[in-house]
């Protein structure tokens, strides 16, 4: 074994510690936030959380659209949000079912309206600048919504952290889980192709879960830590996110040109997933283990057609 694997192998564990740390600090953070502000660990998830864990799919996506990638830039945002729940709640909800508040339910719908909107947007084949804007201007509005409705800020009493302090730990930490994941997929790809490993498997597999790696990490630990609050939000969350934001940042820098799979397959196939979610939260705000299969069984139906 040559320096170069054994230095390269050595930041693939470096990178796994960090990660597993940093959602650990993440988790536990996000946690210590919604005791200081008096609002539900579920809502915390749902904003500062997924802001944080989001960054991958933002940065990656406004630099495809940026050098006119527009396919890049549209199918990270997609995929994302589709992996997000089918692989990453599947397995969390496989491992512990996952019980959440009934506002879980609420904020689901909001999802699955936003991804329909953006999918009405997308009819033409093209987001142009203006669309990608509204889709900005409504992440906005949902966040003023729920800064009126479930945020009260107040001093902190003698004794008690400073929820604002925790704030930016949560981001750092949600930073940290980024950089760990970095580390993560670069070393294990230069591992995976040393071992003779085709390129083109390691792009599809590897390199295609690392902007969701920080996502996977956190959940993974909420649930383990039996935090489903943290779990279920982080993931609706970011899925919002991934509809308005990152979408609407990509077609802000450059019109969008709409891949035709997409839209006839690879956006209606995440509304199928995001409706199993909602029913699921509807009917016993619980995922549990009979949705965590359904949920696995479409996301391999969603790799069979593609990598067929």
């Amino acid at each position: 074994m040559t320096a170069e694997y054994i230095i390269t192998f050595g930041l693939f564990i470096l990178g796994l510690v960090i990660l597993i740390k940093g959602s650990d600090l993440f988790v536990e953070a996000a946690t210590r936030v919604a005791k200081g502000f008096g609002v539900s660990e579920f809502i915390i998830a749902l904003v500062l959380a997924s802001i944080a864990t989001t960054l991958p799919e933002v940065t990656t996506s406004a630099i495809a659209s940026y050098k006119g990638l527009s396919g890049i830039a549209l199918g990270n945002a997609v995929g994302s949000a589709l992996a997000n729940i089918a692989l990453i709640l599947g397995v969390s909800s496989m491992i512990m079912p996952l019980d959440v508040d009934e506002i879980a339910w609420k904020n689901s719908l909001f999802m699955i309206a936003v991804t329909l909107y953006a999918w009405l947007l997308m009819g033409d084949l093209t987001i142009s600048r203006i669309e990608g804007g509204s889709l900005i201007l409504i992440y906005g509005g949902f966040l003023y919504y729920l800064y009126r409705k479930h945020v009260t800020l107040e001093e902190p009493s003698e004794g008690k952290e400073n929820p604002k302090k925790d704030v930016v730990i949560l981001f750092v930490s949600g930073l940290i889980v980024v950089v760990g994941a970095r580390l993560v997929v670069d070393s294990a790809v230069k591992i995976a192709i040393a071992l003779g490993i085709p390129e083109v498997v390691v792009g599809l597999t590897l390199v295609s879960i690392g902007t969701s790696l920080p996502e996977f990490a956190n959940s993974l630990t909420a649930t383990l830590k039996k935090i489903p609050n943290i779990s279920v939000g982080n993931i609706v969350g970011a899925n919002i996110l991934n509809i308005l934001m990152v979408i609407g940042i990509a077609a802000l820098i450059n019109p969008i040109k709409v891949d035709s799979g997409i839209y006839s397959f690879t956006v209606p196939l995440t509304l199928v997933v995001m409706m199993v979610l909602a029913i699921s939260l509807k009917l016993n705000n619980r995922v549990g283990r009979k949705t965590s299969a359904v949920l696995l069984i479409l996301y391999g139906y969603f790799l069979y057609a593609n990598f067929k």
